[in-house]
Formats: C-alpha cells, sequence, structure tokens
C-alpha cells in the first residue's frame, strides 16, 4: 500500500519538475541567443565604425594640412552610415593625462561622458577602443592614427537604437527568468500539495464512511471504484427526494398564494426585507401608497426601492440601529405623482417560530386624506374665529381708504406737472382701490372667499409684488428668479394671490430689513404644479412657533397683528394649492407655495429677474 502511495506521489513530483527544468532550459536557451544576437550587432557596428575610421586616417595622411575636407568627411560618412567622425589630436600633456588614468579628458568625454583617462589608456599602445553609450544609444570607436610624427585619434560614431534595445531586453528576459523559474517552482511545490492533499482527503472519508478497503493494488482504482459506488446509492435515493420534494414545493406554494390572498386583501401596506436588507415581500397597497411597481423583483435591496423617500430610510436606519419597535410614526414624504403624503409608519422584527430574527416587516397606513381634513376642520375653526371680528375691521378699513382715495385724487388734481409726484400718486390710488376692494370682500369673511376665477401671468404678478416691496424696503434685496416660458399662465384670483404672496414676501422683508439682507422670490414649473418658493437669509423661525403661525392672531412680531399668514393660507387652499415652511434657526426662512397650472409650460433655462434698487 506504501509503494504504491509513493509511487503516484512521485509520479506527480517527477512530472512537475519536469515541466521547471523544461522552462528552465528554455530561459536560458532564450538567453543565449539574444546575448549572440547583441555580439553580432556588437561586431557589425564596430567593424563599419573602424572601416569609417581608417577610411578617414587615408584622407588624413594625403593632407599636409593635417585636416579632412568636409566633402571627404560626408562622402565616408554616407558610404559607412555613420553619424560622427571627427579627428582629436593626441597632445604631451593629453598622453601624460592619459598615463596617470586620473580625471577626464574633455575632448573625449565630449562623445562619452562617461569614459575616463584611464579607460584611453589602449591609445597610447595603438589599440582601437569600442564604446556604446546606452544613454544615447550611441556605438563609438576610437581609432588611433600617426602623420608625420604626431599622433591623433579618429572618432567614428553612429547611433545604434537597436543594440540598446536587445541589451536591454537582454537585462528584463534575466529578471523574468529568474522571476519566471521562481513562480514555477513555487508553483509546482504548491500543485503537488493541492494533487495530493485531495487524493489522501478522498480515501480518508471514504475509510471512515467503511466505503474504502484497500486491497493492496492500485489505490486510484479503488478510490474511484469506492465513489462510484456512493454515486450509485445516491441516485437509487434520488426518485424518494424528488418525490419529497414536489410535495414540500405543493405545500409551500399553497400556503404562499393563501398569503398573498391576505397580504392582497388587507389595506395596511406592508414591505418584508430580510437580514441582509432585500425585500422578501411588498402588497398592493404598499406600492399604491409609495407610488413604486407592485411587481418588483424580489429580493432587490430596500434602499434601492425606497432610495426617493429618505425619511422612511432614515426610520428603518433607527430601528436597525435601537432594535425597539417602532409605532405609528407619522412621516410627511413628497409622492411624484400624488405630491405631499402622509404615511403613518410602524416597524417589528420578523419572527420564525422558534424566536429567530428573520428580518422587520414595515406596515404603512395612508392619512394624508385623515390629515387634510383635520387641517381643514382646525383651519375652518380659526377662520371662524377671524371672521367673527373680520366685519367691524373691515368696515373701519372701508371708511379709512375712502379718504385715502378722496385725498388722493384732490391732491392729484392740484399737483402740478411733476413726473415722479404723478406717478407715485397713480400708485398710491391704485394701492388704495385694491386695498378698498379687499375690504369690501372681507365683509363677508366669516363665509367662503369668492373666487374671481381668470387667466393671469403670474410673473407679472410677482414682479409687480417686488416692484412694490422695493419701494417699501429699500434697503432689502429683492431678487425674483423665473424659470417659465412666456405665455405660461394660471386660472385664479389675481387680487387675492397678490395678497397672499404679498403677506409673504412683506414676512421675508420685515424678517431680515434690520441687517439689510436678501429675499429671493423664484419661481418654475413642476410636476406638481406651479411652484413659488420665497426665501430670506434672515433669523429663522424657532421650534415652538413653527405650528402656530398659520393660527389667527399670533405673531412673532410686537406690531403684528397676526393674520397675515393665516390669510394667505386660506387664500391659497381656495385655489387648490398648498404651503409649506421649511425654517431652521440661524439660517433662513424658505415658504414654499405650489399652485395648479392652467397649462403644462415647458421648463426654460433660469432667467433672473431684478430691478434698480435706487
Amino acid at each position: 500500500m506504501k509503494a504504491k502511495k509513493k509511487d503516484f506521489q512521485m509520479e506527480v513530483s517527477l512530472g512537475l519538475a519536469l515541466i521547471v527544468l523544461v522552462m528552465i532550459a528554455l530561459n536560458l536557451a532564450s538567453h543565449y541567443a539574444l546575448f549572440r544576437v547583441r555580439e553580432s550587432l556588437e561586431n557589425q557596428v564596430q567593424d563599419e565604425l573602424t572601416e569609417a575610421a581608417v577610411a578617414a586616417t587615408d584622407d588624413l595622411l594625403k593632407e599636409p594640412t593635417l585636416a579632412i575636407s568636409d566633402s571627404a568627411l560626408g562622402a565616408i560618412k554616407g558610404e559607412y552610415g555613420i553619424d560622427k567622425l571627427s579627428l582629436i589630436p593626441m597632445t604631451y600633456e593629453r598622453v601624460l593625462q592619459i598615463q596617470k588614468g586620473a580625471g577626464r579628458d574633455s575632448a573625449f568625454a565630449a562623445y562619452d561622458s562617461s569614459i575616463s583617462a584611464k579607460d584611453l589608456r589602449p591609445l597610447l599602445h595603438n589599440h582601437t577602443i569600442y564604446r556604446f553609450d546606452k544613454g544615447r544609444s550611441v556605438s563609438l570607436v576610437f581609432f588611433p592614427a600617426e602623420h608625420l610624427g604626431s599622433r591623433y585619434v579618429v572618432v567614428a560614431g553612429k547611433q545604434n537604437p537597436l543594440l540598446g534595445s536587445v541589451e536591454d531586453a537582454g537585462k528584463i528576459l534575466i529578471f523574468f527568468a529568474i522571476l519566471g523559474i521562481a513562480v514555477i517552482i513555487y508553483s509546482s511545490i504548491r500543485l503537488i500539495h493541492f494533487v495530493i492533499y485531495p487524493f489522501n482527503r478522498l480515501k480518508e472519508k471514504a475509510a471512515a464512511l467503511g466505503k474504502f478497503e484497500n486491497s493492496g493494488g492500485n489505490e486510484v482504482g479503488e478510490l474511484i471504484d469506492t465513489y462510484e459506488g456512493i454515486i450509485n446509492d445516491l441516485k437509487n435515493k434520488e426518485e424518494e427526494l424528488r418525490r419529497l420534494n414536489e410535495f414540500i414545493s405543493k405545500r409551500a406554494e399553497e400556503l404562499e398564494i393563501y398569503n398573498n390572498y391576505i397580504l392582497k386583501s388587507i389595506q395596511t401596506g406592508i414591505i418584508t426585507i430580510d437580514r441582509d436588507g432585500k425585500i422578501s415581500t411588498i402588497n398592493h397597497a404598499a406600492a399604491t401608497m409609495l407610488g413604486i411597481e407592485n411587481d418588483c423583483d424580489r429580493y432587490t435591496r430596500y434602499r434601492e426601492i425606497l432610495n426617493i423617500y429618505p425619511q422612511l430610510l432614515d426610520l428603518i436606519d433607527e430601528f436597525l440601529a435601537d432594535g425597539e419597535t417602532v409605532y405609528a410614526r407619522d412621516l410627511n414624504l413628497a409622492h411624484r405623482k400624488r405630491g405631499g403624503i402622509i404615511l403613518s409608519a410602524s416597524i417589528t422584527p420578523l419572527l420564525d417560530s422558534h424566536g429567530n430574527e428573520l428580518g422587520l416587516s414595515l406596515m404603512l397606513d395612508d392619512r394624508t386624506e385623515a390629515k387634510r381634513l383635520q387641517e381643514e376642520l382646525e383651519l375652518n375653526r380659526r377662520m371662524a374665529s377671524l371672521g367673527e371680528m373680520s366685519g367691524g375691521l373691515a368696515h373701519q378699513l372701508r371708511n379709512s381708504t375712502a379718504a385715502i382715495i378722496g385725498l388722493a385724487r384732490l391732491v392729484d388734481k392740484k399737483t402740478e406737472e411733476n413726473a415722479g409726484t404723478k406717478e407715485n400718486l397713480g400708485l398710491l390710488l391704485r394701492e388704495a382701490k385694491e386695498a378698498a376692494e379687499l375690504v369690501g370682500r372681507f365683509l363677508d369673511f366669516a363665509r367662503p372667499l369668492r373666487l374671481e376665477g381668470q387667466e393671469f401671468d403670474p410673473e407679472e404678478l410677482l414682479m409687480g409684488i417686488a416692484v412694490t416691496s422695493r419701494e417699501k424696503y429699500r434697503e432689502v434685496e429683492i431678487t425674483v428668479e423665473s424659470r417659465l416660458l412666456s405665455g405660461a399662465g394660471i386660472k385664479g384670483d389675481p387680487l387675492l394671490l397678490k395678497q397672499a404672496l404679498g403677506n409673504l414676501i412683506d414676512n421675508a422683508c420685515k424678517a431680515v430689513s434690520a441687517n439689510k439682507g436678501k429675499v429671493t422670490v423664484s419661481m418654475a414649473a413642476t410636476e406638481i404644479g406651479l411652484e413659488i418658493k420665497i426665501a430670506d437669509n434672515g433669523p429663522g423661525i424657532p421650534t415652538d412657533m413653527r405650528d402656530k403661525i398659520f393660527t389667527p392672531f399670533y405673531s412673532g412680531s410686537p406690531s403684528g397683528a397676526g393674520l397675515g399668514l393665516p390669510l394667505a393660507q386660506k387664500i391659497i387652499a381656495l385655489h387648490g394649492g398648498q404651503i409649506r415652511l421649511k425654517s431652521k434657526p440661524g439660517d433662513g426662512t424658505i415658504f414654499t407655495v405650489v399652485l395648479p397650472q392652467s397649462k403644462n409650460p415647458s421648463i426654460n433655462k433660469s432667467a433672473v429677474l431684478t430691478a434698480d434698487h435706487s
């Protein structure tokens, strides 16, 4: 048995060792071939340069002036394909310096920066020197010559990038050869381990199950026969397992269908999420509330489905962090089709029959309509109390506005032709008339306001309000930004909307007037209607005041009557719109008004409309 085991392991080891030897032999052969190529290239270039130097020496001996003409130099360069050809005289001082072998000769260094005086000693014995400057890929020959008792050195050189590439390739080949051999040896050792170890494990497992008995024959064959027997046993039991699986699958399908009937029938939205953060079930009610596909892929991560509702994700994160059940938490969510919705969310852990946690269950109730009715009842209650005193106040205001109109007309008649004064009187008279008309409507404030429905340009309305506000608050920078195409309009009562939006802009200006702040009014078309935002960079609204600012007679200013915001809320509600507040102490306030549009204009690039503050 041991001999068989040894033979099997030895065969694997010898096979891998043979592969290693072959790879080493191939690496050595390729390196030797590259060495021979480099040697051949060097000899060829050296011969060419030497021949060129000899030819230059012959021309030198013919010239008594010890110089080679340019034409002769050009002919030699062209004939031998070289780039450099020049003559260096061997003066007495230069010979002494070369004999000492100290320093570097500048004339020779001009051709090869790495050559030293010691490297030039062979020239003193009339031996030719061959050099290759790897940095510049230049091959050089320093050829000694003598003429009329004087000694010279003929320098011939040519570009030889191929030799540099071959030399680099040789170094790279050596590096990769060493690295490759190391990798092959390591891989072979690991491969031997991975081949022998699984074989021994299979044999041990088979022996432990009582299925393997070594008869002293071929271990591999016996092990294969053993596992073939095990596979046959498994096949015999496969039919029984298949019948059991069909029975279990049928029961599971019946339970799932029954569960789906229950989930589809209830009006509460239910979403179950497993421990890996993937959605297990989502019923029709939940899909409808959230505006998502009811047949979304199961086992999709809940963050991908609910990413448009960050508040819902925060609530789930809170549950996962604390582990405590969340009961009926109201969330204000921005629905893609319905606008703002209010959902009551509860989160409980999802447990199996043994009490093990499987994930969580998210239950949703749509409280949007109930909340709206509640707010409407509260608004009606507030408006009823406001209407009780509106009658007397409106009568007094009507008398005052009538006096203002009469005096304005009288002053207008007696005023000389002054354009500025006339314009201001006209503005005063127009505002007084509008105030008188509003007072007439508020006489019947206890009953619902009557809307004078007509098409008008909201941009023109906002610009008119801005002009009036700039005259009133000259220290405030008021900017109107419009992202509407020309011709886009809404249907409603421009006079009432002017009063409502004017109240909001007036409040914003009051909040920043002390610090000469900025008020920005922006208008854009969205999927849910015309959105108007009035933002200021004032001190913001304290948290404890935000739930009270729409209450009649409640004002954060000592001089305020507390009617502006409740009136604005009622007017906007009568137009089928809504008003939202976002404020943070120290970070300003934003009122967002959403009104239904009579048209669906395309959104144009932002155009900022401003006016002179003088």
